[in-house]
């Protein structure tokens, strides 16, 4: 990973594609397209539907993103296609993909109208300390004032933190894991092994920005990958 970042943001809010910077979310702007984040040179020449980046163009730091398809009454003969997910598949911990006044993230979800504009982005900051879950929000409450809070329908138990502001809804949440249900794989590349890695229990941080014009395609709509956290109670 380079000493210094690059983040790329120009003054309408469009950006470089994920891998060739860092996305500064807090100059987010909705005239953002999914092809300015993901273009089509990104498509994988061996997998259906799926999108391979070379962070910083290193080969051997690469990430995938899956492709699929989000629906209206989605078990019902009425399912309809209303839009597109674009699920990060795999991260590394050095990897900064989008950043927020300091805390970076390492994984980027998109979703999208079916014609390509984004609807939602849902970044994860994973591995996390209790510390740095809660400076996040700080800074989140410095910046948009004080948040209306709710539960999250995924689980009760935790607390979203949502401001709803002109052109952005932002929704923040966090989570704690133990690891009791995960398995790490440390590769020592200088050694050429592959072992198990130690149980590391830690915080995860969720921040999603919406577009508050196209609210009505995201909440209660979005409950797989990373979005299943966006939701409230009684959406």
């Amino acid at each position: 990973m380079a000493a210094s970042t690059l983040l790329f943001t120009s003054c309408d809010g469009q950006v470089k594609p994920i891998g060739e910077g860092t996305l500064d979310l807090e100059k987010f702007s909705f005239n953002t397209t999914r092809t300015d984040l993901l273009p089509e040179k990104y498509k994988s020449k061996d997998y259906q539907d799926t999108y391979e980046i070379e962070i910083n163009g290193e080969k051997e730091n690469s990430i995938m993103f899956q492709r699929d398809s989000t629906f209206s009454n989605q078990f019902t003969p009425e399912r309809k296609a209303i839009g597109l997910e674009y699920r990060q598949r795999n991260w590394g911990m050095d990897d900064q993909l989008a950043v927020f006044q300091g805390q970076y993230f390492q994984k980027i979800n998109i979703a999208s109208t079916l014609d390509g504009k984004i609807k939602a982005l849902g970044c994860l900051a994973d591995e996390i300390t209790k510390s740095q879950a809660d400076n996040l929000l700080k800074k989140l409450t410095s910046k948009y004032g004080a948040s209306k809070t709710m539960k999250s329908s995924w689980n009760n138990k935790l607390t979203i933190h949502e401001w709803t502001k002109k052109d952005k809804i932002i929704r923040y949440v966090t989570s704690f894991t133990n690891e009791n249900n995960t398995m790490k794989i440390v590769v020592d590349k200088t050694q050429g092994t592959i072992s198990e890695g130690e149980k590391e229990p830690h915080y995860l941080g969720y921040l999603f920005i919406i577009d508050p014009a196209l609210k009505s395609e995201v909440f209660g709509k979005m409950n797989t990958g990373d979005f299943v956290y966006i939701n409230n109670e009684s959406e």
